[in-house]
């Protein structure tokens, strides 16, 4: 009895010695609502930040990514999660930045809509892309073979690829999730173009794991072994790479996550 007493309260140690205090709140500005991801034990909440777009150019949920944007915020970064409501309300996204340095982070087809944000917002440091999409030939035809350049100069973007959204199989049969599509480096015009792949995930693995599971299952292949422990870890070794870009604009690269750099 003696034994389970001294293993309860060591359990509570240890879970108390790695709890990091982040809450997630919706805040209004201007008649509009948006969520902020944050540490609560962060005394100044402008000091390492960023912008982030969802997939379907920030029309999706940004409950889908709870998971990784609370690791995010876990490692002392503001978050700020970019809706449909404030996406091209510029003088709103400056304000919401205190216009302070910030870095802007795009998903999928999100990725269009933080980089557009760089011709309005001066005060970006650096862009993280995760599986860019072009969204150009359906929404922005007249430019889609246009080099991207933002107006307000940003020297560094770091491409974070997920490797099976770019592969095709042929037994079984699936279509990749995002060739035909793909933002690549040829498409934009910055000085330091760095780039991560995640060899063993798909474009959908970002997701919190319930609905990864439902992509993997259907449009979007994942991840072969669906367990929720390696998603979560995923989730982790993503957001240790931003949280480095975000803080020190380095690439810190940890964890057992097999990756390549091309």
């Amino acid at each position: 009895m003696r034994s389970l007493e001294i293993i309860w309260f060591m359990n509570l140690f240890f879970m108390a010695s790695c709890y990091v205090p982040t809450r997630v709140r919706n805040y209004l500005i201007s008649g509009n609502f948006y969520k902020r991801y944050e540490n609560i034990e962060k005394t100044t909440p402008y000091e390492n930040q960023c912008l982030f777009y969802t997939g379907g150019s920030s029309f999706i949920p940004g409950e889908l990514y709870n998971s990784f944007l609370t690791k995010v915020a876990e490692k002392n970064i503001t978050v700020t999660l970019v809706n449909k409501e404030i996406r091209d309300q510029h003088i709103i996204l400056k304000s919401l930045t205190n216009n302070m340095p910030v870095t802007v982070v795009g998903h999928s087809s999100g990725a269009i809509e933080a980089l557009k944000a760089c011709n309005y917002l001066d005060n970006v440091k650096n862009i993280v892309l995760l599986d860019p999409v072009d969204t150009r030939f359906a929404f922005d035809k007249e430019n889609k073979d246009k080099i991207i350049e933002p107006r307000y100069k940003v020297d560094d973007i770091l491409f974070l690829n997920a490797q099976k959204s770019y592969e095709w199989r042929v037994f079984p049969f699936r279509i990749p999730f995002i060739p035909a599509f793909a933002l690549t480096k040829e498409n934009v015009k910055f000085d330091n173009k760095k780039f991560i792949t995640a060899r063993e995930f798909g474009h959908c693995d970002v997701l919190d794991y319930p609905w990864g599971k439902i992509m993997h299952n259907t449009f979007s292949e994942g991840l072969a072994d669906r367990d929720e422990h390696k998603i979560d870890n995923y989730h982790e070794w993503l957001a240790d790479i931003i949280s480095g870009y975000v803080i020190e604009n380095e690439l810190n690269v940890t964890g057992d996550v097999e990756y390549s750099t091309n």
